[in-house]
């Protein structure tokens, strides 16, 4: 035993107790004590036996000894206990580490002078694989693993690096699972070089970044939307405007003619004004931009309602079968683009099928309880919801263009057969809806799209209204009408429609001078206002400010495309229709006949009230 070795002991030994010390050599000396009292049965003084006390105090300084040295041990083990614990706590964290820093990366070791390749387990299991599994599907080389249309950059990327290694290696490529979908992954590699430059060895690692492209191809889904929205938005009010200035004049000479050739031809233009508004309101729901009219509905009825017209619209080749469910929940949509829709899938159906086949239509209830990511990575909440599913056994749709099929302006149909806007506008629709499409297909089996849309609490509907009255008489007190449109020609093509059916009209061509019109023409009796127009009242402002001195004024709403501006404060809920442009004559007399007619019931009810 070296020095220090003694220094450390002796140290030790002396910060002992000192009461203990006393106490192993106290009762050494009396034990011994005690057995001399024993043999000469008297108690002496130490100095008359003198070996008993040396030899008990003896045996205490052995005690001492003895237990300090059995508490050094006990202490030495307890100490280099402590000390692996905390060895095996920071192993642990070190491998939790680890394993999240690697749990989608691995790392690749290629030696170019044997061709021999080490990838690490992690790559295998990635991929779903097991190693072995890996191996065979390799067949030596990563490249038959690859998406077949990232083998050509890849290998050029490859290459340039062997040729130069100073570039280094960086590249994001597919390769395919077990189950034969494909991920994302990011490679950083470097090269390893002998004494006269050559490239030896290869290696890398390998991080899977499907999430990030995912989370990439949903935010340029966003932009895309943003900018078709802008887009759309930018040219809806005043194409609209075009169109129903088209429309107008068309249908005014239409009222005109008496040759059946030239109706056919106006009847064919007016026919291309609609699909005209037809393709901007697509556009607009694509990007969640259209002016829903959203009310509680009965989905079964819809559906009910849709067979009467499809068999009218489908080939009779096709079988249609109806599956309702009994008991469903109402929700809340614009009934309107629901049929178009609903529309939309059914004509791709019957293209899908080559005009004969089945077609299936089926609605349930459906509760989700957690949110989740569907099939699109779009995310669910978890409630109540009403599903309307439609499929067909037609051809189903091939991997490469399932991800495209709800994209603007895409179409597999040939050139004149379609716009490529009808599933963009379903998507579009659902989602402002604040519903979900899914879609499931099989190539050669069909496909089938379910769209999920929230359940409602069944309530009475506030916006149920008598039924339109189809004819120009104008009901009792409801004859004269301020019509208020900024666009000159859409304006005149207004009122000479109104006028025609024996309407008395009063123009303005903005809000500011409606105010002034209305005040000096007080036998005005309902109001026809643009929602968007110069000025600083715009539609609905000025209906309400005109209420304050008539809270009972008709009011219908005009809009080609109202952008998202604050609503003004006050009641807009009674007494009024929004009426979307272009539209037909007939549709305006509609209204202005349901209108009145809402107006001549509550009148009748308050004289009854008197």
């Amino acid at each position: 035993m070296n020095r220090p070795d003694l220094r450390r002991h002796f140290r030790m030994f002396k910060d002992m107790s000192l009461f203990r010390l006393m106490g192993f050599v106290l009762v050494g000396v009396l034990a011994l004590q005690l057995a001399v009292f024993l043999q000469h049965g008297k108690i002496e003084s130490p100095l008359a036996y003198p070996l008993p006390f040396i030899v008990g105090l003896a045996a205490g300084l052995l005690g001492g000894v003895i237990e300090y040295l059995l508490v050094t041990e006990r202490n030495r083990a307890k100490a280099e206990a402590d000390k692996k614990d905390k060895l095996f706590q920071a192993l642990a964290l070190s491998e939790e580490r680890l394993s999240l820093a690697t749990s989608r990366s691995s790392i690749w070791d290629w030696d170019l002078t044997t061709d021999k390749l080490y990838m690490s387990p992690g790559y295998a299991t990635s991929l779903g694989y097991t190693p072995q599994e890996l191996r065979e599907a390799m067949q030596g080389s990563t490249v038959n693993l690859l998406h077949p249309d990232d083998v050509e950059k890849y290998l050029a990327k490859l290459h340039a690096h062997l040729e130069n290694p100073s570039k280094g290696y960086l590249s994001e490529h597919r390769f395919r699972t077990k189950s034969g979908e494909y991920l994302w992954f990011l490679a950083f590699g470097q090269s390893v070089l002998d004494e006269t430059g050559k490239v030896v060895r290869f290696n890398g690692v390998t991080t899977d970044i499907s999430e990030r492209i995912d989370l990439e191809a949903r935010l340029d889904q966003v932009r895309k939307l943003e900018a078709i929205g802008k887009l759309s938005g930018g040219i809806a009010h005043d194409f609209n405007n075009l169109l129903a200035v088209i429309m107008g004049n068309l249908e005014m000479v239409r009222d005109d003619l008496t040759d059946p050739e030239l109706i056919r031809m106006i009847d064919a233009s007016l026919q291309a004004t609609r699909r005209g508004a037809d393709l901007t309101r697509s556009m607009l729901t694509f990007a969640r931009k259209a002016p829903l009219e959203p009310e509680i509905i009965d989905l079964n009825a819809v559906v009910r309602h849709a067979k009467d017209w499809m068999r009218r619209g489908l080939p009779e080749s096709i079988e249609v079968n109806l599956s309702l469910a009994a008991g469903l929940w109402q929700v809340r949509l614009d009934g309107p683009t629901l049929e178009n829709a609903i529309l939309n899938l059914l004509l791709n159906a019957s293209d899908a099928m080559d005009a004969q086949g089945k077609l299936s239509i089926e609605t349930s209830n459906v509760r989700i309880e957690e949110t989740a990511l569907d099939s699109r990575k779009q995310e669910i909440a978890s409630g109540r919801y009403v599903m309307l599913a439609i499929g067909d056994n037609g051809t189903g749709i091939a991997e490469g263009i399932l991800g495209n099929v709800f994209d603007p302006f895409f179409t597999t149909k040939g050139p004149g057969k379609g716009s490529g806007m009808g599933l963009a506008m379903v998507d579009g629709f659902v989602t402002q809806s604040g519903g979900n499409l899914q879609v499931e297909t099989e190539t050669g089996q069909g496909t089938r799209f379910k769209l999920f849309f929230p359940a409602v609490t069944p309530v009475d509907n506030p916006n149920d209204a008598p039924p339109a009255q189809n004819n120009a008489q104008s009901p009792v007190g409801c004859n004269h009408f301020l019509l208020v449109e900024d666009e000159t020609a859409v304006r005149n093509v207004l009122q000479a429609n109104l006028e025609t059916a024996g309407y008395r009209v009063t123009t303005a061509a903005n809000g500011d001078e409606a105010v002034q019109t209305y005040l000096a023409t007080p036998d005005i009796d309902a109001l026809i206002t643009d929602m968007v127009m110069p000025g600083k009242l715009q539609g609905a402002a000025l209906a309400l400010k005109l209420r304050e001195g008539n809270p009972d004024l008709p009011v219908i709403l005009m809009s080609g495309y109202t952008p998202d501006h604050p609503t003004p404060q006050g009641d807009m809920t009674a007494e009024h229709i929004r009426l979307t442009k272009p539209f037909s004559k007939q549709v305006l007399l509609d209204a202005i006949a349901r209108l009145c007619a809402q107006r001549e019931m509550l009148s009748s009810a308050a004289q009854g009230d008197d």
